[in-house]
């Protein structure tokens, strides 16, 4: 039998511009909705298709957990983006080398400004992988303290 638990480190862009929560990473949403959503004009003046879109849980380095409504999968963008306009209720101070967002009085997350960008780390829900060589019942019956057929 083999466990593995995979924690995938993300960084997300906090963007005062963005119009929208974007990430080019189907693997990091739930509740996924694929679909023909438009398209987005970059800086650069390409555009890039919207196929889908659900919620995003970053798991945040100081233990809380952070729910990104409403995120658009665009395949070709070089970045997460988080979309400070699309945080509900909530305040975003960028200072020369940090950034918060509060609620009220709550401190939501804050992060630090890496070179010209303000990035928020954290790990998208952790994937977890079981194999198992053995496929006979009577082996989890007596892993399971004797448990009954039906309580397995």
């Amino acid at each position: 039998m083999i466990l593995s638990v995979e924690n995938i480190i993300n960084y997300w862009v906090v963007d005062s511009g963005a119009s929208f929560h974007a990430t080019p990473h189907r693997k990091h949403f739930h509740g996924y909705v694929q679909g023909n959503f438009g398209h987005v004009c970059l800086g650069d003046e390409r555009a890039l298709d919207i196929i889908g879109k659900g919620k995003v849980l970053i798991n945040l380095e100081n233990v809380n957990q952070w729910l990104l409504k409403d995120v658009k999968h665009v395949v070709g963008l070089k970045n997460n983006l988080i979309s400070t306009g699309q945080l509900e209720g909530c305040v975003t101070t960028f200072t020369d080398t940090t950034w918060k967002v509060t609620k009220g009085a709550m401190v939501v997350v804050k992060g630090d400004k890496v070179g010209t960008l303000y990035l928020c780390k954290g790990t998208i829900d952790s994937s977890i992988a079981l194999a198992s060589a053995v496929t006979d019942a009577t082996l989890w019956h007596d892993r399971l303290g004797h448990m009954s057929e039906k309580g397995m």
